[in-house]
């Protein structure tokens, strides 16, 4: 079903939906586009589709959410670049999508002594919100755990508070979050 707005004194002011093979949509910025209805599907998809899907209503979910809280729209606002389609839904929409990506981490220096730092890299076009440290043992034990701080240029330090003996801790993984709650996690084997 098609909807129409309409304006006193200007005619039609938007022009949404469907009608016949043709569907209508209208951009953020009022400019009405339209085009061949997508043929309909043999069936729900394979399981991959469905969770796609699925994924990506979520995605839309939250979306509206940004939009529609003042909160939402304070932080996403300032990525909203003027271009056909831009407003605060689609770039949260966009962030929803996209995990973060752990770029660099460095433990190289790493002795086992209380105090020592480990540095991270990560990066989101949108924000990493926080970064997570576990170091495990040889079996995979956890020994110690803890939250980076941020620091300059997408870094984050996380200063280790216990010491271990010589060549106990065998993993460090990291995990970064983002805004959306989306997590990439590295595992970074130390010899």
């Amino acid at each position: 079903m098609a909807r129409v707005k309409l304006e006193a004194g200007t005619g039609i002011a938007g022009f949404s939906g469907r009608i016949g093979n043709l569907v209508f949509r209208m951009s953020a910025e009022g400019t009405t586009y339209v085009q061949q209805a997508p043929a309909p599907g043999s069936g729900p998809g394979s399981a991959a589709q469905q969770h796609y899907r699925r994924h990506f209503g979520a995605a839309a979910r939250y979306g509206r959410a940004q939009q529609a809280s003042a909160a939402g729209r304070a932080y996403y606002q300032p990525f909203v670049r003027p271009a056909r389609f831009a407003s605060v839904y689609s770039v949260a929409l966009a962030d929803f999508l996209k995990p973060p990506q752990i770029v660099a981490v460095e433990v190289g220096a790493y002795r086992g002594q209380a105090g020592e730092q480990l540095r991270i890299q990560a990066h989101d076009p949108y924000g990493v919100t926080a970064v997570r440290l576990v170091l495990r043992d040889a079996a995979g034990r956890e020994l110690e755990q803890g939250e980076a701080e941020p620091e300059e240029g997408g870094w984050w330090s996380y200063t280790t508070i216990c010491s271990h003996l010589p060549g106990a801790v065998r993993q460090v993984v990291v995990t970064a979050r983002d805004r959306p709650g989306n997590a990439a996690e590295l595992v970074v084997d130390l010899e």
